[in-house]
């Protein structure tokens, strides 16, 4: 009868311990499986907020567009944008996002554990097309001395030059850096430069002419022989080549895009400006720019990788940068206002993932 009895009580003593031991199994895969949930949704959320940060980026410096676009993915990939943070930088550059899911658990509640929630940020700004684009003055010649000459210069940004710096005049302002592979000279007054660099590092030219000229050729905007426009409202939405010179006669340009064209390009008139939105790259592939008249206001870029870029007469205005193998100044009260609206016409402008 002892025996018997010990038996039945070691067998309901396995059948106690296998019982808990089945709860704390069932357990543990329920908190296994409410765990994988929350890893999935989180990385769902995640994959959300990169994917709305970087379509938005591409309205950057357009906070209001950029927000609208980021709102419409978030929608579209199943995330309320009530539970989304949406931020930009001083400059409306970049754009961040930070993004929270509630997630009720399935199985974990036999533990009194309701549910959780998962946070995730992401930012994402516009990539430099090279940092030859990030001056508003770039000169590519490692031989030839970038000289500002005359009076009331005036420059929104930083310049470089791969030789040597030189200003000659009075009133000469550059409210960035002024970098020079060689030596930085100044001879007048009023000479007031953020900071002087020389001995600065070599920046390379960056080359799209491939990247273009294939948008332009796709888009069917590919024209042979010198080309004009005449007081024209040309729009640059889609890449235009031009295989010749080009000449632009106080023109209105409307768009985002650029116009490569393999010879040369002479802007005459002071009616070159673009509409408040517009960014357009006027670029010579082979031959130089030259920018002619008196009061001349031109909205964009100008980039001569091989050439010189002229300007001619006084009061000119850029609204944009100035890019070119060679820079020359002929007059006076000339201004370079580089922005960051213009960097969207060029091509090889990416957005990327900060965080």
């Amino acid at each position: 009868m002892g025996f018997s009895r010990a038996m039945r009580d070691e067998r309901g003593s396995i059948v106690v311990l296998l019982a808990l031991a089945m709860s704390f199994l069932l357990g543990m895969g329920a908190l296994v499986a409410d765990i994988g949930a929350v890893a999935i949704e989180k990385q769902k959320l995640q994959n959300a907020v990169d994917a709305a940060v970087l379509a938005a980026a591409w309205e950057l410096p357009n906070a209001a567009s950029a927000a609208a676009v980021a709102n419409q993915y978030l929608l579209l990939n199943g995330i309320d944008p009530e539970d989304a943070e949406i931020t930009f930088n001083s400059s409306n550059t970049v754009i961040s996002i930070r993004g929270k899911q509630p997630i009720n658990y399935s199985f974990a509640r036999i533990f009194g554990l309701s549910g959780t929630t998962v946070n995730c940020r992401a930012a994402a700004g516009m990539s430099s097309a090279g940092t030859a684009f990030d001056h508003a003055l770039f000169s590519g010649s490692e031989t030839r001395t970038l000289t500002l000459n005359g009076s009331n210069q005036y420059i929104a940004g930083s310049t470089h030059t791969n030789h040597n710096f030189l200003a000659n005049g009075s009133n000469l302002t550059i409210t960035g850096a002024c970098e020079a592979v060689g030596s930085v000279t100044t001879n007048g007054s009023n000479i007031d430069i953020g900071i002087r660099l020389p001995h600065a590092p070599f920046i390379a030219m960056p080359d799209f002419t491939d990247m273009i000229r294939t948008q332009a050729e796709q888009a069917g905007n590919v024209f042979f022989g010198n080309k004009t426009y005449n007081g024209s409202n040309i729009n640059v939405d889609e890449p235009i080549y031009v295989v010749g010179n080009l000449t632009v006669n106080g023109s209105h340009f409307s768009g985002k895009g650029c116009i490569l064209v393999t010879g040369n390009i002479v802007f005459n008139g002071s009616n070159l400006n673009a509409s408040t939105d517009a960014a357009v790259c006027f670029y010579s592939q082979n031959g130089s720019i030259t920018v002619n008249g008196s009061g001349a206001v031109l909205d964009g870029i100008v980039y001569a990788p091989k050439g010189t870029i002229v300007f001619n007469g006084s009061n000119q205005t850029i609204n944009g940068r100035v890019i070119g193998d060679q820079v020359t100044f002929n007059g006076s009260n000339q201004r370079i206002v580089s922005g960051t609206n213009e960097l969207s016409s060029i091509p090889g402008l990416r957005v990327k993932l900060l965080e």
